[in-house]
């Protein structure tokens, strides 16, 4: 019997580029339609996280192999850090290795684990949140800069240092939702590809 190589191979990398970039576009204008209000931007986490789970599961299951997470979790970090707030990449790194090793417990082939990953790794993606925490007074004068004073003053009133955990809930919340979505609009994947 011949025992299938978990390494990432030349079309593997082909494949998870394609994937990530579509995860980032979709996360991107998810972000842009997400701010354009302050609650709506607070709610941003479970939103983006319901939309990104089914892109995410299809993901891990094209692409079973050891590092595949990892790599989108750089795309993510690198793409949420750019505003200077370098926490995002090392919160979505960390992240992504969660996400890897979680699915590696279950040998790639894991419903439960899977959705369980997805959880973890939906937290990736509010790693800009941590200026609300990190550095408010930066964050504030942004949102003034792009959005105007009114806007600042609103998210200023409604981010209490303690919001962070709120938003976490809202990542894991969402990453739930969209991890269940992820794997119904999968279901026939996962039966042909006898996932367990």
């Amino acid at each position: 019997m011949k025992v299938k190589s978990n390494k990432l191979k030349t079309k593997d990398l082909i494949v998870a580029g394609a994937f990530a970039a579509l995860y980032v576009v979709v996360l991107m204008l998810s972000v842009s339609l997400m701010g354009i209000t302050p609650i709506t931007y607070l709610i941003a986490p479970l939103v983006i996280s319901i939309v990104l789970g089914p892109i995410y599961i299809l993901y891990v299951t094209k692409i079973p192999k050891t590092g595949a997470i990892i790599i989108l979790s750089a795309l993510v970090g690198l793409l949420t850090s750019m505003g200077g707030m370098w926490f995002a990449l090392v919160w979505s790194l960390a992240l992504g290795v969660a996400a890897e090793l979680i699915v590696r417990a279950g040998k790639y082939r894991s419903k439960k684990l899977y959705l369980l990953s997805f959880c973890v790794f939906a937290c990736a993606n509010m790693g800009p949140f941590w200026a609300i925490v990190l550095a408010k007074p930066a964050f504030l004068a942004s949102c003034e800069s792009y959005y105007g004073v009114e806007y600042a003053l609103r998210i200023d009133a409604f981010t209490p240092g303690w919001i962070i955990l709120v938003l976490i809930g809202l990542a894991l919340g969402g990453g739930l939702i969209g991890g269940v979505l992820g794997m119904k609009l999968m279901k026939k994947h996962f039966e042909k590809a006898e996932v367990v």
